[in-house]
């Protein structure tokens, strides 16, 4: 007598888990925003009252997403957030911290240097989270930019891989380009196999009369990379990045978009930037690590398109005032999947229309020397 077959009980683990979103800090305002946000969102949110205070069942809270509030940041446990991260199975999850306007310096400095990608000003909205949350999912419904805003992909092949770039490829991802690492042109090949589309530019690291690295490239990675443009860089030129810039960009058709980024100085500050929308002007938050006299980079998971004009509202910490001017978007990389790819989540912004006193002002804050 044959059996009908019965059901068949999954495996320990195989069942899907609702993508869960973990708050670090006290239980308030904005832990009640987050959390009402994420269950209409069919997310699960997780709380922890410090970074140290990691439990077993919070040890397997694997979130998407991790958002700080400003005042965890020195009071983290062993390892930092970073260690935040590992402790909560949250390896690759995206971070983001909660500030106010007038966080001090120190903290966002600290939250930079543990890899925090966005900010988000208090009081915390549900359109914030919503928006952040949405774009991890990748429900966000986005135009693709004009060939003029389009990314420029470039093609790195150098001997030792990405620590051959560790100059040039900086400048170039702070430009806002995606950038594909390589040791040799055969595996440069792959990647643009693997990444679908050919790169704008190949640059080749080499001795010279395109080195021993492409010379030594097979017929079928020549024939893959064949039409794609190319320079050919020697070690010495390579420690040199920021003079090859204006270079790459006149080859890329970017002149002017590199928002003067050997000019940057280290300047941690909230930012907010509105863009005008059906509903009139509709702000975001981001953060700034780095400006310069001619724009600056805000690290956001929700950057405004590339093209757009903004208005921008930059907080600074040091002394509890903010600046305001009116920018346009030069380039933007937001939230997706880029396996493989090399670039900065947010946007370059550059300023338009600023008055001389502010100008003013902010050269003075961009060209302070730096303290003992």
């Amino acid at each position: 007598m044959r059996m009908a077959p019965g059901p068949v009980r999954p495996a320990v683990g195989e069942a899907l888990s609702a993508p869960r979103v973990l708050w670090v800090g006290v239980a308030g305002d904005a832990w009640l925003v987050v959390s009402r946000v994420a269950k209409s969102l069919g997310f699960e949110s997780v709380q922890a009252v410090v970074p140290g205070a990691v439990g077993l069942e919070l040890s397997r809270a694997r979130p998407r997403l991790v958002l700080v509030h400003w005042r965890q940041v020195h009071e983290r446990g062993p390892g930092g957030l970073g260690g935040l991260k590992a402790r909560v199975g949250a390896a690759g999850a995206t971070m983001a911290l909660v500030a106010e306007p007038h966080t001090p310096a120190e903290v966002l400095e600290a939250a930079d240097a543990e890899g925090v990608e966005d900010c988000l000003l208090m009081p915390v909205t549900e359109a914030a989270v919503r928006s952040r949350l949405s774009a991890l999912m990748g429900t966000q419904s986005l135009l693709p930019p004009s060939e003029r805003y389009s990314p420029r992909v470039v093609l790195l092949a150098g001997a030792a891989g990405a620590r051959t770039w560790t100059g040039l490829g900086s400048l170039l991802e702070a430009c806002g380009h995606h950038l594909l690492y390589s040791a040799t042109v055969e595996g440069a090949a792959a990647r643009v196999e693997e990444h679908g589309s050919a790169p704008h530019l190949l640059i080749v690291a080499g001795d010279g009369s395109w080195g021993g690295v492409w010379a030594r490239a097979s017929p079928g990675a020549r024939v893959l990379l064949e039409g794609v443009p190319s320079l050919a860089v020697t070690a010495a030129e390579g420690a040199r990045a920021a003079t090859l810039l204006p270079r790459i960009h006149a080859m890329l058709g970017r002149e002017g978009t590199s928002l003067r980024v050997e000019e940057r100085v280290p300047f941690s500050c909230p930012v907010e930037f509105g863009e005008v929308g059906p509903r009139g002007l509709s702000w975001t938050s981001g953060v700034s690590f780095a400006l310069s006299p001619g724009g600056l980079f805000v690290r956001t998971l929700v950057p405004a398109r590339p093209g757009a004009a903004v208005t921008l509202r930059i907080h600074l910490p040091t002394t509890g005032e903010h600046l305001e001017s009116p920018g346009v978007v030069a380039w933007a990389n937001p939230w997706a999947s880029r396996e493989g790819l090399s670039c900065p989540l947010g946007m370059g912004v550059r300023f338009l229309g600023m008055g001389p006193p502010r100008l003013m002002h902010l050269r003075q804050l961009c060209y302070a020397p730096a303290g003992p």
